[in-house]
């Protein structure tokens, strides 16, 4: 861990984390000591906030019964959820750019290349394969197959294309170049690509989110270990990259932590907090 010298921790208000690789292991566990922390801070009044590729449905059913966050930035910034579940903003894809990334979709689904899309806390796909399984442990949702053709008359909060690493690369490229209009699009892990409306990211959903608790980005501590993390991570007071996160992230950011098996999340909170 790097030694966070942090002048006056008790000003962090708020804790921001992301899920998987940060506060969920590999087979999207959550550590006793990380819960115990996390609990134990919010009794002291510290707000907890999940910033998430994940949508509600499927952050706040890994989380039930384990610890209560105070808000939800989901799919990536593109929804996003205050106390109770209250629904705070959501921004959707616009329309006129779901046929390039329909037609994307069926050029490159393949029995290694899952492309899917979200509407609420559904996710949906056009072509079956072998990727449909695991997605589905992983997000503890199962998908719904559906016609890409459905997409003209849906809110869709963003699609996720799952695959090798270089095809996903040229996936980015083509839409970047083929979408009449300006998307967002980052990786949340090598092997999955996130596309949402030109704004959406996790550091702007966070922004919404803070203000409606009447907080600030220079209240939060943030922790996460993927390319959708990073804009995040800049611009909070204290960012923290996780120790399983590549090195290109860990440079980025001001502070790194051990990796998620080590509880790398409750050991920084501990130290600067003196738990």
């Amino acid at each position: 861990m790097t030694d966070p010298k942090i002048a006056d921790p008790s000003g962090l208000r708020f804790i921001a984390m992301d899920m998987d690789g940060t506060i969920l292991d590999a087979v999207y566990q959550l550590s006793p000591r990380v819960a115990r922390t996390l609990n134990h801070l919010q009794t002291q009044g510290k707000k907890l906030i999940i910033a998430t590729g994940r949508t509600y449905a499927g952050a706040h059913g890994f989380l039930k019964g384990i610890f209560s966050p105070d808000a939800f930035v989901c799919t990536n910034g593109a929804d996003i959820y205050g106390p109770h579940g209250m629904r705070i903003a959501n921004h959707h894809i616009p329309r006129e750019v779901l046929p390039a990334l329909a037609a994307t979709g069926r050029r490159h689904a393949s029995d290694e290349v899952l492309f899917c899309w979200y509407v609420g806390d559904q996710w949906m796909y056009e072509h079956p394969s072998a990727m449909v399984d695991f997605y589905e442990r992983r997000s503890g949702i199962k998908g719904l197959r559906q016609n890409l053709d459905s997409l003209k008359g849906q809110d869709t909060l963003k699609f996720l294309a799952i695959g090798p690493h270089e095809t996903l690369l040229l996936i980015r490229e083509e839409i970047v170049n083929a979408a009449p209009g300006p998307l967002e699009t980052v990786f949340s892990h090598e092997t999955m690509l996130e596309i949402m409306a030109s704004g959406v990211s996790k550091r702007h959903g966070l922004e919404e989110c803070l203000r409606s608790l009447g907080g600030t980005l220079e209240e939060t501590v943030a922790f996460g270990d993927a390319e959708n993390d990073l804009e995040m991570l800049k611009a909070v007071k204290v960012g923290v990259a996780m120790g399983n996160a590549h090195s290109s992230i860990q440079t980025q950011v001001p502070f790194v932590t051990e990796s998620v098996d080590e509880d790398g999340v409750a050991r920084f909170l501990e130290y600067i907090f003196g738990l």
